[in-house]
């Protein structure tokens, strides 16, 4: 068993305990000195009737520290769910905590969604107050999966296809060159231009950014339908 699945374990064991007058600092208190860098763990306010009117409190932030991640914690701020990004709100908090609420049971879903354009993936706990009523509020335990920043636009022949391919798959130039029947430098030369055009500063930011124009290309209406799920 992982740790995310260790934890969430032990959540939904304390969430069964739990009573009526429990707050939900009663459950998140006890794992908190237990997560890894990767986890968060917020809370979201549910009693208003309006959902966009519930409000994002966060209990403990991702302890990894990145560019991107900067840039989401400045535009994800405490706040009710109307002021934050309302793409990400529809897609990814308010449908799911939504079928929380009315369900009154905690539920594990995989959401992979974009937020100020980048696009994210992350494992999602939440819990609701375990009432009689309706919940006044839910616990997300979250792991983070991937932070992919917009993908630049590439115009490739079917060599570079290739080759990105195998840059992908971990090949090096040479072993490129074989498969592909070219020679070392012409693939080096095509793997020049490529930084170039993509701003890349070395070989591995390439692969990076490379693995985003991918996923760009291949977007489809079921990541929103999985952030849903």
């Amino acid at each position: 068993m992982n740790l995310f699945n260790s934890i969430s374990h032990d959540l939904i064991d304390a969430w069964l305990q739990s009573g009526e007058m429990d707050g939900p600092e009663t459950l998140y208190s006890k794992i908190l000195a237990s997560l890894s860098i990767k986890m968060a763990v917020a809370v979201v306010t549910t009693a208003a009737d309006d959902p966009y009117d519930w409000h994002f409190r966060r209990i403990k932030d991702f302890g990894f520290k990145s560019r991107m991640m900067d840039r989401l914690r400045g535009q994800f701020p405490n706040a009710s769910l109307r002021d934050l990004d309302r793409r990400f709100v529809d897609e990814a908090i308010v449908p799911t905590y939504s079928r929380v609420v009315e369900a009154q049971r905690p539920t594990i879903d995989l959401v992979r969604t974009k937020l100020l354009g980048i696009r994210i993936g992350y494992e999602r706990l939440i819990l609701p107050q375990k009432c009689s009523g309706k919940p006044g509020w839910c616990i997300s335990l979250t792991e983070g999966r991937y932070l992919i920043p917009p993908a630049q636009q590439m115009t490739v022949d079917m060599t570079d296809e290739g080759i990105i391919q195998l840059l992908i798959e971990g090949q090096t130039a040479r072993e490129i060159a074989d498969f592909l029947n070219l020679s070392p430098r012409t693939i080096e030369h095509r793997i020049d231009k490529m930084k170039l055009r993509l701003e890349a500063k070395n070989l591995v930011h390439l692969v990076a950014k490379l693995v985003a124009t991918q996923l760009d290309r291949q977007t489809s209406p079921e990541l929103v339908d999985e952030a849903d799920a």
